[in-house]
């Protein structure tokens, strides 16, 4: 099977431009490696205000608008649902704080031309959130079917509830308390972000640019699940680019400073000059003198190759250890040791019983 070279990908993203160079075979390829990672409307969207699109085969302007337009159709579905949530929690006097995809497509703070979001992400203060659940309840959003070990590990570990779907709509709300699971010691001090909140002229509330950064850098890099890690670091290169300035680095900073995440905080930057190589970035790590010993060198390795489209037109070698190294490490940041020994026991012992025995009843 002909493939994609990886370095070859990773330009193309970096500086679009460079797809006036691709043969038919080359855009098939990228095509369908862009539909794993969820980028065909964002590279129309690239592609689109440069004059660029109106010059490609048909087919790929074809391909492109139809992932324009379920993606345009997609943000006006997050739009109605985040009102919708908004206008329910207020009844009870909560205000719920939309984060990542919806807070993008929501804002005009975030350039969210061609975002696609898997599902809606909403904070509520923590003695807010069993009202905020019940009122939810009570207007067909559902909670997820998950045994009673699941709900207890959510309740009592994470920082979500389980997901909740909205029973006419499909939508999937995740609604947090905090931004990183408590269980795990490294919780943000969640009021600062509350403080750095902004109030839409939709009246809908969100992050502001810097604090924005900030949670898609946790989610990124103290999880283990990447699957959609590109897009994230082009949300996170995208802030950075239009908000460049020494108050909103300073903002950044604090925030990183405040919370313990300045390892992370630096491997973040090395990653995004490592995909993308813009000014933006290059600046700061030269301002803030910022080297990769050995153990930053291995996990930068691992990011760059572990955030690419699992697709088999790309060539992306030892990218199952990658994210196997990914995986592992998240798991490690999420909880402590004795802990997490304890949760992956019975993970595995439901998992075997599950394909020994079939789906186990609930307890």
């Amino acid at each position: 099977m002909k493939q994609l070279e990886l370095e070859r990908f990773i330009a193309i993203i970096a500086a679009p431009k460079q797809v006036q160079k691709l043969s038919a075979s080359d855009w098939e390829m990228l095509l369908w490696v862009l539909d794993t990672a969820r980028l065909e409307a964002w590279l129309n969207a690239q592609l689109e205000p440069i004059g660029l699109k109106d010059s490609l085969p048909a087919t790929v302007q074809t391909r492109l608008d139809s992932a324009m337009i379920y993606a345009e159709r997609q943000q006006k579905q997050v739009r109605y649902e985040c009102e919708i949530i908004s206008s329910l929690l207020s009844e009870k006097r909560i205000t719920p704080l939309f984060l990542k995809g919806a807070a993008y497509v929501i804002s005009a703070e975030f350039n969210s031309a061609g975002r696609i979001c898997s599902d809606i992400d909403a904070l509520v203060k923590q003695d807010e959130l069993d009202v905020a659940e019940r009122q939810l309840k009570m207007n067909m959003w559902l909670s997820q079917d998950v045994d009673d070990y699941d709900d207890k590990y959510y309740r009592e570990y994470a920082h979500e509830i389980p997901p909740m779907m909205q029973a006419e709509r499909g939508t999937v709300l995740d609604l947090h308390h905090n931004l990183f699971l408590p269980v795990s010691g490294r919780a943000p001090k969640i009021e600062q972000f509350w403080a750095t909140t902004t109030t839409n002229d939709n009246g809908l509330s969100t992050l502001k640019p810097a604090a924005a950064l900030v949670h898609s850098m946790i989610h990124l890099l103290m999880n283990e699940e990447v699957t959609y890690g590109l897009r994230d670091c082009l949300d996170m290169q995208s802030i950075i680019d239009t908000h460049n300035s020494d108050s909103f680095w300073l903002e950044v900073s604090t925030l990183v400073v405040d919370n313990d995440f300045t390892y992370e905080y630096q491997l973040l930057l090395l990653l995004l000059d490592s995909l993308f190589g813009r000014e933006t970035v290059k600046q700061q790590i030269l301002a803030q003198q910022i080297t990769a010993d050995t153990k930053t060198r291995f996990w930068l390795w691992c990011y760059r190759k572990a955030v690419m489209p699992d697709h088999p037109h790309l060539c992306n070698r030892y990218a199952g250890v990658a994210r196997a190294a990914v995986y592992c490490r998240g798991h490690s940041q999420k909880m402590p040791l004795a802990t997490l020994l304890k949760h992956s026991t019975v993970k595995l012992y439901k998992a075997a019983r599950k394909a020994l025995v079939g789906e186990a009843d609930k307890e």
